[in-house]
């Protein structure tokens, strides 16, 4: 009866830590995609550097401040992902604690309520992973209402070339 117990109470938080293990693996995957993002910002940004070296293009400063801004952006995206992963994984730990100390409590009945500490901080730690997880999301779009601003502007900036070489007429 003892050992039904014990298994009984220290599987209960699995539920939990596999919620948790899902979203982490989510948001880590969504953070290496991010870390590939802003390398792949740099390796653009050095290679619009060089060209301005070699020869002045009227969208390249316009580019390399948008590039800059990107930069930012989405490092401010991997750190909230950051948070959020490191909240999550606390929670993993805390609930692991309170399945350890919950079958450990069939024995010392006062280790329970260490059990429960462990679970409450465990919860705590997954709503603020959750938390941070949401704000990333609500951070996501973003950078393409940035990119989409500035092809706007560079659109408009190349459709406004042809027409005024249309106003010089040769005689």
């Amino acid at each position: 009866m003892v050992t039904s117990q014990i298994l009984l109470l220290s599987v209960t938080p699995v539920v939990l830590i596999s919620s948790c293990g899902l979203i982490t693996l989510a948001l880590y995957n969504r953070l290496g995609t991010i870390l590939a993002r802003i390398r792949a910002f740099h390796h653009q940004k050095i290679e619009l550097l060089e060209a301005l070296n070699e020869k002045q293009v009227t969208g390249q400063l316009l580019l390399i401040q948008m590039l800059d801004s990107q930069i930012d952006g989405v490092t401010i995206k991997a750190r909230t992902i950051q948070k959020g992963l490191s909240y999550l994984l606390a929670s993993i730990a805390a609930f692991l604690f309170c399945s350890l100390f919950s079958g450990v409590s069939v024995i010392f009945e006062w280790v329970g309520i260490v059990a429960i500490g462990c679970g409450f901080i465990g919860t705590i730690s997954f709503l603020l992973g959750i938390c941070w997880a949401m704000k990333e999301l609500n951070l996501s779009l973003t950078p393409l209402e940035e990119e989409r601003v500035y092809l706007e502007l560079l659109t408009t900036h190349h459709l406004e070339k042809p027409q005024s070489l249309n106003c010089l007429k040769i005689a």
